[in-house]
């Protein structure tokens, strides 16, 4: 099972072999799929649908055939004090990452991205923690972005320089409590490294 989001909607793709869920919607061809999508990115509402293809094969790889795939990393940095650092873009909490790059590894670009993206001199690298994909438009065209997290820490007390050009307006240490209300205005697979999904 994996969870795919278009703006807040959740997609649960299962494989043709799982029981049906009472929201499950059946895709039977690439042209289904991709009307249904076309639909979600029109409907502001947090929803939940459950797709099942009717083909053997991995729904993900499916999934991967009607959009072209976008590689991002990034990570969830933690302090000595146990906040996590956070950015502030589009009017929405978020976590750095980025796309990688020609030539670059997964964990090279998880570590740019949050280097450059917040500020940070540097980062010690943990283990990857999750896998998330998004569906977002760029010129017309939709597309799938699979973002490959990885724990990190980083001891630096000096300030942090979000990057504007990106559009990133903050960039902070957040606690316990002050993650709470900030995942409130997070997007739900950023909610999703922390909590669980629902």
């Amino acid at each position: 099972m994996y969870e795919v989001f278009v703006n807040e909607n959740r997609l649960v793709l299962q494989s043709h072999a799982c029981n049906r869920h009472e929201k499950t919607k059946e895709i039977s061809s690439k042209k289904a799929l991709r009307s249904l999508v076309s639909v979600l990115f029109e409907k502001p509402k947090k929803n939940t649908t459950y797709l099942q293809f009717d083909k053997p094969q991995d729904p993900l790889e499916l999934f991967k055939e009607c959009y072209k795939e976008v590689i991002a990393a990034g990570g969830v940095v933690r302090n000595k004090k146990h906040q996590v650092l956070f950015i502030y873009r589009n009017n929405k909490w978020d976590l750095p990452k980025g796309k990688i790059e020609k030539s670059e590894t997964l964990e090279q670009a998880a570590i740019r991205e949050v280097c450059e993206e917040t500020g940070l001199p540097e980062v010690a690298l943990g283990p990857q923690s999750a896998i998330t994909y998004h569906l977002f438009k760029r010129k017309g065209e939709v597309r799938l972005k699979t973002t490959f997290w990885y724990e990190m820490r980083s001891d630096y007390k000096g300030p942090l320089h979000p990057q504007v050009d990106e559009g990133i307006t903050e960039v902070v240490w957040l606690s316990d409590s002050e993650q709470r209300v900030a995942l409130r205005h997070s997007y739900k697979n950023i909610v999703g490294l922390f909590n669980g999904q629902d």
